[in-house]
């Protein structure tokens, strides 16, 4: 059994470009170890489950005030397959705050970006113009344990989003 590869995006979470000039006005200018708290909520155990299909798992790790690093993992519904695995991080500088996503085997082993563009009223949206789907990725934080994530984008041609949410599991 595969997931297709936008599963594979779905908690990205670890989870989310050169527009939008930067940050966004909520985080530009701010002092960075004030900023870097906003993202707090990514730090911890992440779940997806894909009724039929399997799991997604993510966990995100705390560096520093300014960095987060993050792995991921699909399995199939009997638990005995990785569908897939990825590295992720996220970067906060003073003007730009950045997801980077590597997934094992795919984007010849590049990372792929996302630049916080919108960070304000628990809701986080990251785009990277460039990218068919997802480009445009929104976590909506909904209390201590659950995130609601959207991805948006084109897919052959044709408009798609696909919303989950991921529970923590800690």
């Amino acid at each position: 059994m595969k997931f297709p590869l936008n599963i594979l995006l779905i908690v990205i979470t670890a989870l989310f470009s050169s527009c939008g000039g930067g940050a966004p006005d909520a985080v530009k200018g701010a002092d960075m170890d004030s900023t870097s708290s906003a993202f707090k909520w990514i730090e911890g155990k992440y779940i997806v489950i894909n009724e039929g299909a399997g799991f997604y798992y993510e966990e995100w790790f705390k560096i520093d005030n300014n960095n987060y690093t993050g792995t991921g993992y699909a399995l199939t519904l009997d638990c005995v397959d990785t569908v897939f695995s990825m590295k992720m991080r996220l970067m906060h500088e003073k003007d730009k705050t950045t997801l980077f996503y590597d997934v094992k085997n795919q984007n010849e082993n590049k990372e792929t970006e996302f630049t916080l563009t919108k960070g304000e009223n628990n809701v986080y949206v990251f785009e990277n113009p460039f990218r068919d789907f997802p480009s445009i990725m929104q976590y909506k934080i909904l209390g201590d344990s659950v995130i609601e994530v959207t991805e948006r984008g084109f897919a052959k041609n044709k408009e798609k989003v696909i919303e989950y949410r991921a529970t923590k599991m800690n």
